[in-house]
């Protein structure tokens, strides 16, 4: 029997934004330098699988004017650490870290509130996987530890 109520096209239509997301970042990552004159940093380790993310944040007027992520492991890490830099530049620290709690919700299955940017919807295939939910987090959190207690 056909699946009317349209899951089907909504699961395929997350799996090839998946894929276009996910592997383009993980092809080509964004702000992977570091920084020359960083206002923080953190680095985050998954100890289950290996991956290993440094953030550094550069802050000016309470907003995020230079981000970097170098990420080591698979190719979700690596993606989001991407995905990640390109959200959260510019961005006041408020913003990062709704931002962050949003793709948190998005790995987890949980529904969010407003429009969510597609680079976030992406990841809404890991929540399917929950032994690579963290590997979607880990820059996610490692900026969240870099900007410290709100």
């Amino acid at each position: 029997m056909p699946d009317l109520s349209g899951n089907a096209a909504k699961r395929d239509e997350l799996e090839a934004l998946y894929r276009e997301v996910v592997l383009e970042h993980y092809r080509n990552p964004r702000h992977r330098s570091a920084l020359a004159h960083p206002s923080a940093d953190a680095r985050v380790t998954n100890p289950i699988c290996g991956d290993q993310v440094h953030v550094e944040v550069e802050l000016a007027d309470g907003r995020i004017a230079d981000v970097s992520a170098r990420a080591r492991g698979c190719s979700i890490a690596v993606a989001s650490g991407s995905v990640m830099t390109e959200l959260v530049l510019g961005a006041s620290l408020p913003e990062a870290r709704a931002l962050a709690e949003a793709l948190a919700q998005v790995v987890r299955g949980e529904p969010t509130r407003g429009e969510l940017d597609p680079r976030l919807r992406a990841f809404g295939r890991v929540a399917e996987l929950p032994s690579r939910q963290r590997c979607a987090t880990l820059a996610w959190e490692a900026l969240t530890e870099a900007l410290g207690a709100p």
